[in-house]
């Protein structure tokens, strides 16, 4: 798997904005979307722990494609703390 792109980035963004997902990218991710090109292999995202929010995290992670498991799914809508983003297909 390669590092974590300025794209893929954009293309989370879109699709959490379009489940109205209230979230931060933090860490090198973070730095990603602000142009830096020093990467790392996944990105960091910190989602405001609302169930509705969280609801809406889980919907908009499987409409990229990630494969999420059932219990994966109930520990997103539960309001995990940090969710590292690294397998999918981008």
């Amino acid at each position: 798997m390669g590092a974590f792109e300025y794209r893929q980035a954009e293309e989370i963004r879109e699709k959490l904005a379009q489940y109205g997902v209230r979230y931060l990218f933090l860490g090198k991710s973070g730095a990603i979307l602000l142009g830096f090109p020093d990467t790392t292999q996944d990105a960091n995202l910190y989602p405001e722990r609302t169930t509705e929010n969280c609801r809406a995290l889980a919907r908009a992670l499987r409409t990229l494609g990630f494969a999420l498991d059932p219990a994966q799914v109930a520990e997103v809508e539960r309001g995990k703390v940090f969710i590292p983003i690294k397998e999918r297909p981008l």
